[in-house]
């Protein structure tokens, strides 16, 4: 039986966005954070990778947003470990607000590599104990695919700059996702609001690389959308595929 970790977290004014709304990547911080959290608290953290030269990495994600918390509001989140699969890890997670409302929830799959040789490597017996999770599940796990629309509307260029790198020497997740962002026409950031947002992570990108963010929408009705983003490195490789939905805004 695999064990579930709560936290709370309270919404600062710089985590919000001009609408006073907690901003998507505060959230997946959050997420990342409360994950990071279970391990420590387990003995599966931070030195136990270390330790063992080892580390968990973003594959995909996705992530549904029911209502944005605001500014000074305390939310709840709660993840879960679903269980491994050989190098594969699913854990899913809970956002609640103060009355015990579910706000939002989602789901990632990580995989465990080795941080020398840069490739993934078996779950080690004891993150299955670790986790409360008995064996590998038996079904599989690689959740909802992302569309790749071959046509680019919009494009930007970004620098990759040192403090985008986290402690797995690699650029931190929530980048891409603000790259992504970055892409998109600002009547559309204005009006609609998020809703859904799937990711998948093909191939690291690191300090100094040139990438280029590119985004097409398409409309599916008068309050919905659609937006299709790549990511891709110096050699123009795909990095991240990103696949969002999205809800025109009640003014």
């Amino acid at each position: 039986m695999s064990k579930s970790f709560t936290k709370k977290y309270e919404i600062h004014y710089y985590e919000v966005n001009s609408k006073m709304r907690c901003k998507l990547p505060s959230i997946i911080n959050f997420l990342e954070d409360v994950g990071t959290q279970q391990s420590e608290s387990l003995g599966g953290g931070i030195e136990y990778c270390k330790k063992n030269n080892c580390g968990w990495v973003f594959y995909k994600y996705d992530i549904k947003i029911h209502r944005y918390p605001l500014f000074g509001e305390t939310i709840s989140i709660t993840t879960e470990p679903v269980g491994f699969k050989k190098f594969y890890g699913l854990r899913n997670y809970k956002i609640n607000d103060e009355a015990g409302n579910i706000i939002g929830e989602g789901s990632a799959l990580f995989f465990l590599i080795d941080i020398e040789k840069r490739r993934p490597m078996r779950i080690q017996q004891e993150q299955y104990d670790f986790y409360g999770v008995d064996g590998d599940i038996d079904y599989n796990i690689s959740m909802d695919k992302i569309e790749k629309i071959d046509e680019n509307q919009y494009n930007k260029q970004f620098s990759i700059r040192y403090s985008d790198i986290d402690s797995n020497n690699h650029v931190n997740n929530v980048k891409y996702f603000e790259w992504a962002m970055e892409a998109i026409p600002l009547d559309v950031i204005n009006n609609y609001e998020l809703r859904r947002i799937k990711v998948i992570f093909e191939k690291e990108t690191n300090y100094g690389e040139v990438i280029s963010s590119s985004a097409t929408i398409k409309v599916l009705d008068d309050n919905k959308l659609k937006s299709y983003h790549t990511i891709r490195n110096a050699e123009d490789v795909d990095a991240a595929l990103i696949e969002a939905e999205w809800e025109k805004c009640a003014h």
